[in-house]
């Protein structure tokens, strides 16, 4: 565990950037992917940043998970006496856009890029051309992207230790006998991230705030370190970067606590060990995580005494209201009813709780349940092994979305090669496998259809909805269910309700909906 060696540096950066001039970029409920290399691997800058946005979202916080992988790079290229090819991120990236499915993703490339060598003006094409290709990667999907400057490399720890090398050695340069003038080579690579990439949506210039706080630190003393070997950061160099981080995406930083910071550092490791073998890589001598079920049960237990203690430290607060995505506890004696959907039901679950409280235990899944493709994969987990009275269900609008050939989401509908996530005739298909599991719950099953597609919305086809909300009714009539019309009541009232352009639904017409569905379920409880 990283120690708090240095405390001036917690005094100052816990009354900095309330950052009134942006917009976070990070909202509730986020899917945060961070992706580096060794720095990014180690994972303290990244619970740093899960830290604040904890105690910043405590109904409804972002998922963070750190995909970092040491020894990486965007260009594949590696020293002569690299003990194995490094890792190119682009082997590794669609895969894990596609698996982990992140609003927003924070990269951080470079130190590793230029091999340790004296500047080459081929070696820094192919870094730009390796950033481009992950701009496009991420952009394609539609997700948000925070470009870091590569960390500085300080070359102070090493001076007089004969590891570091000339400009005119014979000698091979490498990770442990670095050029001398290095810090120079990676200052232009930074230069090219804040040249306002197109594509990026922020960008943090983590090598200009780490060279001024070293700067700053060595006046009073010239022996300050934040490294022993002039690449990897200490815990003082991450939380410097993820105070740059926070700042970049408009995150208000709060507080600091050991016992916090423990916590989240816990549940970032697990979750990185995880993912980082369910993704996989090509960097040999790498430990296999646990499975993505073990590793999220461990992070939920986490997230409570994370959630305990951000109590305990704001003790005149009222205690936070869960949010649509939290579990919660069962008022003995009520009935259980569980709420199966996307995004549009996520919007308005806390709306049917608040109309059913005292009426009816409201339960939902703790993810957007997506397609009925994710929906027959995961049915059962959701289910549990609870008794339901009602379950209110839908899948629809992630079915009809337009994929690209190689996954990319929101593609543009009918161009060749791309596609539907799922067709209409397996849409029919999993529609009957997920009824026929639900049918043996024996609850009452009530089928919600799916809403309007707008005009302008990216990625879907307006008039889609009915297609699918025909096959749907077809065997919801066959097998008795009842029927949810919301498309039709959300269609009548759309350009009141419904965001431009957008499938998704303003905070008063999640409300609407919420009211609707409340009394829906209400009657069957009768």
């Amino acid at each position: 565990m990283p120690k708090f060696a240095c405390t001036a540096i917690l005094v100052v950066f816990t009354s900095l950037y309330s950052v009134a001039d942006a917009k976070p970029l990070i909202e509730s409920g986020d899917r945060v992917l961070c992706i580096g290399d060794s720095i990014t691997a180690a994972g303290h800058y990244v619970s740093f940043l899960d830290m604040q946005l904890q105690v910043l979202y405590p109904n409804d916080a972002p998922t963070v998970v750190n995909l970092g992988l040491p020894s990486e790079g965007v260009t594949g290229l590696s020293e002569p006496d690299h003990p194995f090819p490094r890792p190119n991120v682009h082997e590794r990236l669609t895969r894990a856009l596609d698996q982990f499915k992140p609003d927003v993703v924070i990269a951080c490339y470079g130190v590793n890029d230029g091999i340790y060598h004296p500047f080459s003006a081929a070696r820094f094409a192919a870094y730009k051309t390796g950033i481009v290709k992950l701009i496009s990667a991420v952009k394609q999907r539609d997700i948000s992207l925070v470009l870091c400057t590569p960390i500085p490399f300080d070359p102070a720890p090493l001076r007089g230790k004969g590891k570091m090398l000339p400009l005119d050695t014979e000698k091979n340069y490498a990770w442990f006998a670095i050029y001398e003038d290095y810090d120079k080579v990676i200052a232009q690579y930074a230069e090219y991230i804040r040249s306002e990439l197109e594509g990026v949506d922020r960008t943090a210039d983590v090598f200009q705030e780490i060279t001024n706080t070293l700067a700053s630190k060595r006046k009073p003393d010239p022996d300050y370190r934040m490294s022993d070997d002039g690449v990897h950061i200490n815990v003082d160099g991450h939380l410097v970067m993820a105070q740059c981080v926070a700042k970049a995406c408009g995150i208000t930083w709060s507080t600091i606590d050991k016992t916090l910071f423990d916590l989240t550092e816990k549940k970032t490791k697990v979750l990185h060990d995880a993912w980082l073998s369910k993704v996989g890589h090509q960097r040999p001598g790498t430990a296999k995580g646990k499975s993505i079920v073990e590793a999220e049960k461990l992070a939920e237990e986490n997230d409570t005494a994370i959630a305990s203690r951000i109590r305990a430290l704001t003790p005149k607060a009222s205690a936070p209201t869960p949010g649509p995505l939290s579990p919660i506890d069962d008022v003995p004696g009520l009935p259980r009813v569980l709420l199966i959907g996307d995004s549009i039901s996520i919007g308005y679950t806390l709306d049917v709780r608040r109309a059913l409280k005292d009426v009816a235990n409201v339960h939902r899944p703790r993810t957007n349940c997506g397609p009925t493709s994710k929906g027959v994969e995961q049915l059962s987990t959701w289910l549990g092994d609870g008794k339901w009275d009602v379950i209110h269900f839908n899948f629809g609008l992630h079915d009809l979305k337009w994929l690209g050939p190689n996954g990319e989401n929101l593609a543009e509908p009918n161009k060749a090669g791309n596609k539907p996530q799922v067709a209409l005739t397996q849409y029919r298909k999993n529609l009957e496998l997920i009824v026929s599991r639900l049918q043996k719950s024996r609850a009452v099953l009530i089928w919600r259809n799916t809403t309007p597609v707008p005009k302008g919305a990216r990625g879907r086809v307006v008039g889609d909805s009915v297609k699918y909300n025909e096959v749907a009714l077809e065997v919801m009539k066959r097998h008795g269910i009842i029927v949810d019309d919301m498309y039709s009541y959300s269609l009548a009232k759309q350009t009141q309700i419904q965001k431009p352009k957008d499938v998704h639904f303003t905070r008063e017409g999640s409300a609407f909906l919420g009211k609707k569905v409340a009394q829906i379920i209400r009657a069957q409880l009768k």
